[in-house]
């Protein structure tokens, strides 16, 4: 049982018997006990040892207090400080690691942090033209431009840059349980109607304050798979509100999923492509930037473009997820 001696007993004539002292017997005469060696009890010759653990508790008081230096009261100091000093330190430096990871959030670094091998491993996800993405983000901001092709689209691209992306996302696509990552990332709900204006203005407020800016112009996963959509009038009127690089990225699917969710969960094999970082003029972007951008990922890619009316987006789902947005707050 715990809390007791441990006991070792020498034979006699009429057999073993063992001697239990409790720990509390042992701590009425501490000395005592402890500088027994061998104790004749009943005829019986026990030997009575301290327990490890009480033996250990013993040893480092001694050490610690009676035998220091600079007296019991100031060592207990010392031990209840340290007992602060390292959870506080291994919190700030957790904290550090992540805000290097992602600038302005260490929870959202660490999972940017988490998903790098989990992409690399898991996925098997490949990634080409790296040294184009710029090591620092201007005044001007960044505007990060790709197709989207899978629910792994926005981790993807977060990958590859260290600055935090703050993306244009579908309303419909921002299903409550993950409402906190909308929150945490400052997610900018687009709703496909007339309350977009307000979605892009404030998309433009954070270029122009020398933010980066994710946009998917498709406004909408490509279905069938490997057919480009038309990019949405959003990304033209962006462009001529800002003076900001546009950095090109085309996304290959790799193998198939049956929802964007589902990618999450099933190595696709997928690849990432930065083909081109794209300076504005003197004047800032030309107004035929957005479909040369659109050419270049038809060209780059090779596939077809579907022109087909994308399905139409569900009120009732926009409501539900715009009020768990805004009751999260």
């Amino acid at each position: 049982m715990a809390g007791l001696l441990n006991c070792r007993t020498f034979p006699r004539k009429g057999g073993r018997r063992k001697i239990r002292t409790s720990v509390h017997e042992a701590r009425a005469n501490r000395s005592a006990t402890i500088a027994v060696d061998r104790l004749t009890i009943g005829g019986d010759r026990v030997a009575l040892m301290p327990s490890p653990t009480f033996k250990f508790l013993h040893e480092a008081t001694s050490l610690t207090l009676a035998e220091s230096t600079v007296g019991p009261a100031v060592a207990s100091l010392l031990m209840l400080g340290l007992l602060f000093a390292v959870p506080i330190g291994l919190y700030f430096g957790v904290r550090a690691i992540g805000n290097r990871a992602y600038q302005g959030d260490s929870l959202i670094g660490w999972a940017r942090l988490v998903s790098l091998p989990y992409l690399r491993y898991f996925q098997r996800f490949s990634v080409e033209g790296r040294s184009i993405v710029p090591k620092t983000v201007g005044p001007n901001g960044l505007i990060v431009v790709a197709n989207h092709c899978a629910g792994l689209d926005p981790v993807s691209l977060q990958s590859v840059m260290r600055h935090p992306i703050r993306f244009l996302m579908s309303a419909e696509m921002m299903v409550p349980e993950m409402v906190w990552v909308w929150r945490r990332m400052r997610v900018i709900p687009v709703c496909f109607d007339g309350r977009d204006a307000i979605a892009l203005k404030g998309a433009i407020a954070h270029i122009t304050s020398g933010g980066t800016l994710g946009i998917f112009p498709e406004g909408t996963i490509e279905r069938p798979e490997r057919q480009l959509r038309p990019f949405s009038p959003g990304l033209r009127l962006i462009l001529s509100r800002t003076q900001a690089p546009v950095l090109v990225i085309a996304l290959d699917p790799g193998l198939s999923a049956d929802t964007a969710y589902a990618a999450l969960f099933k190595p696709t094999r997928g690849k990432l492509r930065v083909l081109a970082l794209i300076e504005p003029g003197p004047d800032g972007h030309a107004r035929d930037t957005a479909q040369q951008i659109f050419e270049l990922l038809k060209r780059e890619t090779g596939w077809p473009v579907n022109d087909a009316p994308s399905d139409a987006v569900d009120p009732s789902t926009v409501e539900r997820n715009l009020k768990t947005l805004a009751e999260y707050g």
